[in-house]
């Protein structure tokens, strides 16, 4: 246990009472040499999960090759078309994503591959994270799409949905952050309307632990948390909470 609270990422929540937290109290005292005798409250070293305060979180391993060919995207009117009928449809029920921040990345997906600009998504795991959460979205909205015949519906939707797991090419235990949250919320939403019912179950409760461990169900004041991402992070724990049920 001393090995894994002294290996992981700091910033993660586990609660102030769990054994983890202990752990890394102690580890810190030692390693800063504090002659202090008493020790600051447990609860204090763990609720570093806003935005401005986190730490850059390691690559998480890469389990397998990548699939190219699952970032293909239909043509621009079609997936334009299916990203409106999610937005239309899904989002009012489960406002998991912000759609002017979503969409803004949305645009870069079009734009030529030589083109200098400011990207929005700077790392690769991210820019994995949004190929998947796209596909999904997709998926999604592709059910709700009127030119396309309803038998051929669920198929089309079931192509978005291995396409993104095919994406992924992460160990999805090694990392933590708000955008795996709502890919994983995104994966249980196009499940909970499949077959798949107890792996709807699974990975709703991943996307629970995940979000506990960013302390998104403690409603605390963060420094340098703005609104928006204060609001993100009620919507998205509303939605576990809401897919738990």
């Amino acid at each position: 246990m001393a090995t894994v609270a002294s290996g992981e990422d700091d910033s993660a929540l586990y609660g102030g009472s769990s054994t983890i937290a202990f752990v890394r109290h102690v580890t810190h005292g030692i390693d800063s040499g504090s002659s202090t005798t008493t020790m600051p409250g447990l609860s204090q070293g763990h609720r570093r999960s806003g935005a401005g305060s986190r730490r850059s979180l390691p690559s998480p391993a890469v389990i397998r090759d990548k699939d190219e060919t699952a970032a293909v995207y239909p043509d621009r009117r079609r997936t334009d078309e299916y990203v409106q009928c999610y937005w239309e449809f899904m989002h009012p029920l489960f406002p998991i994503l912000h759609r002017p921040s979503f969409m803004a990345s949305y645009e870069e997906v079009w734009l030529p591959e030589n083109t200098a600009r400011d990207l929005s998504i700077s790392s690769e795991v991210e820019r994995t994270v949004f190929s998947c959460t796209l596909n999904l979205i997709l998926a999604l909205g592709c059910q709700f799409s009127t030119s396309i015949p309803s038998a051929k519906k669920q198929p089309l939707a079931d192509e978005f949905y291995e396409r993104s797991r095919r994406l992924f090419i992460y160990e999805i235990l090694d990392s933590s952050s708000v955008s795996l949250v709502q890919l994983l919320l995104l994966q249980g939403v196009y499940l909970q309307s499949s077959r798949y019912a107890s792996r709807c179950w699974n990975v709703v409760g991943l996307a629970i632990r995940v979000a506990q461990s960013l302390g998104l169900h403690v409603p605390v004041e963060r420094q340098g948390e703005t609104q928006l991402i204060r609001e993100m992070r009620r919507r998205i724990w509303h939605t576990c909470v809401v897919l738990d049920r």
